[in-house]
């Protein structure tokens, strides 16, 4: 515990651009500490330290920002929509239920088909999401107004059923929902209703997060990207 305290407090140190942890995987690096998870919540207490209150070291030993903050909540995926004008009118909302800032650089948002067994990348992550605030990814068809944080190429999402992940700089899978048809890893418990065309499915209400997706989603006919749904 001695020692693990005082590896905590030299990352801690080293990541001192904000109380979440670096602002970049370099901002420390432990050279050959691969793989290492160090605890870090409100009162640094190690024993007690939830997963989702863990630092990361990556595979090239940087330090990867948490995507989540002290009192256990983390980012979540909020609201999808799967299709609408044409088949790229899609777009991923994240929600940070977190008071403070949190940096998504370095994580990504996944995709699996309604089966599937391995992930697909819809995008890299590139900026931060601020507390309380949305990250909004799109296709090239979006039609929901206001401008995406980042946009991807062409149709990814299956209108009919799948799932949308997002993991971390680790590849550790912080959230996820699985829809419609889906049976794959993404399911939390049970999957959402597959949203019609032009609608969305959205955590109901705003950021709820029971590990369930079929409670937790309700279908939008009229969706929110960028606001509470």
């Amino acid at each position: 515990m001695t020692r693990s305290v005082a590896v905590a407090t030299w990352l801690l140190a080293a990541c001192a651009s904000s109380s979440l942890g670096c602002a970049s995987a370099e901002d420390a690096n432990v050279g050959g500490a691969r793989d290492l998870a160090v605890a870090v919540d409100a009162g640094d207490d190690l024993a007690t330290a939830a997963p989702a209150d863990l630092l990361r070291i990556g595979p090239d030993g940087g330090v990867i920002p948490p995507v989540s903050c002290a009192t256990g909540k983390h980012v979540v995926v909020n609201e999808v929509k799967v299709g609408g004008t044409t088949a790229s009118d899609e777009f991923i909302e994240l929600y940070n239920p977190c008071g403070s800032t949190i940096n998504l650089a370095g994580s990504s948002l996944v995709y699996r088909s309604a089966a599937g067994t391995t992930d697909g990348v819809i995008i890299n992550l590139t900026k931060t999401i601020a507390g309380g605030g949305y990250y909004l990814v799109a296709g090239p068809n979006y039609s929901n107004g206001g401008t995406p944080d980042q946009t991807y190429g062409g149709g990814r999402l299956a209108a009919a059923g799948g799932g949308v992940g997002l993991r971390d700089g680790a590849q550790v899978l912080v959230d996820s929902v699985g829809y419609g048809t889906a049976t794959n890893a993404f399911v939390e418990s049970a999957a959402a209703a597959a949203p019609p065309s032009g609608e969305s499915i959205a955590r109901t209400p705003n950021g709820a997060d029971n590990d369930n997706n079929a409670t937790d989603f309700a279908v939008a006919t009229t969706p929110t990207p960028r606001a509470a749904n």
